[in-house]
């Protein structure tokens, strides 16, 4: 089947070929993959097990909605958050490189934004860790396209970014 299973009908199919691609290649290289979503709500999780017969690349998912939740399940430091916010490169630095350190993964994708609302409506943090590498971050200001949009382009990003870190 070419088709992820149960995101299709809203993917481009631009997308679902890119996850095809990342999970392949992160299989070829024996690589495991992790995420830490907030604005996303476990969406990337999703795609990345939707793909049949290569869904073992990935490892888990933490879906951080809440501050407490960043500080509980991935170690974002409190004061972190409440010091630049939540939706910033420096708790999304956290969120990365706490999902990888508790996970078995090899490479982690952290999602922190606003999807319609907040201070600025679109405004998305990407970070992606890898053992021994520089984690790397991203911003995007996708501004106030609806939540769904803002969720897809974000998807996009986090896929582009994790090949990018194979």
């Amino acid at each position: 089947m070419n088709e992820t299973e149960t995101l299709s009908p809203v993917l481009p199919g631009r997308l679902e070929e890119a996850t095809r691609r990342l999970l392949a290649k992160a299989c070829e290289r024996d690589l495991v993959l992790a995420t830490a979503e907030s604005c996303t709500g476990g969406l990337l999780a999703s795609l990345l097990t939707d793909v049949p017969g290569v869904a073992h690349a990935f490892e888990r998912g933490f879906v951080t909605y809440s501050e407490e939740s960043k500080s509980e399940l991935l170690g974002v430091p409190a004061e972190l958050i409440a010091r630049e916010s939540a939706v910033s490169k420096p708790v999304a630095l956290a969120m990365a490189e706490g999902a990888l350190a508790r996970s078995r993964a090899n490479i982690a994708l952290a999602i922190t934004g606003f999807a319609d609302k907040g201070e600025e409506p679109g405004l998305v943090h990407f970070a992606c860790a890898r053992a021994g590498r520089i984690t790397a971050h991203r911003e995007a200001h996708f501004g106030a396209i609806g939540r769904g949009a803002v969720r897809v382009k974000a998807l996009e990003v986090a896929v582009e970014m994790m090949t990018e870190m194979l």
